[in-house]
């Protein structure tokens, strides 16, 4: 049975992302996919992150939300984006930061890495 990390790192191969597995950890199902991406608008434009996702029911829904391997907000509960919701789990490792920030209109017409994409380059597009 192929995994939703498994299905992600072959659509983000296909766009041309090398990916890594970040194995299951802190009680989250499935493992975390992980790749290299340079922010192309905003504030952050120009600055290569690792961004890792879990969503071990890809494509039936999304990934739950970005992790971040930069500190590139301050920490912050609530929940008005850009500047809020963005937590210290700790995982996939300790370096990362997760931004709360759950896709809402993932059909069956936009069920893959290119659409989540898009959706990532939206979340950074302030200043």
């Amino acid at each position: 049975m192929t995994t939703g990390a498994e299905i992600m790192a072959k659509q983000l191969g296909e766009l041309g992302f090398t990916t890594a597995y970040y194995p299951e950890c802190a009680g989250f199902p499935g493992d975390f996919i992980a790749f290299k991406y340079t922010i192309p608008i905003g504030r952050f434009r120009g600055r290569e992150v690792e961004i890792a996702l879990n969503a071990p029911n890809f494509p039936s829904l999304p990934p739950s939300g970005p992790y971040f391997r930069a500190q590139l907000l301050p920490i912050k509960g609530g929940s008005v984006p850009p500047f809020d919701g963005i937590h210290d789990r700790k995982i996939p490792t300790a370096e990362f930061q997760y931004w709360s920030r759950p896709f809402n209109g993932w059909t069956d017409t936009t069920k893959n890495m290119r659409t989540y994409l898009a959706f990532l380059r939206t979340l950074l597009d302030f200043e």
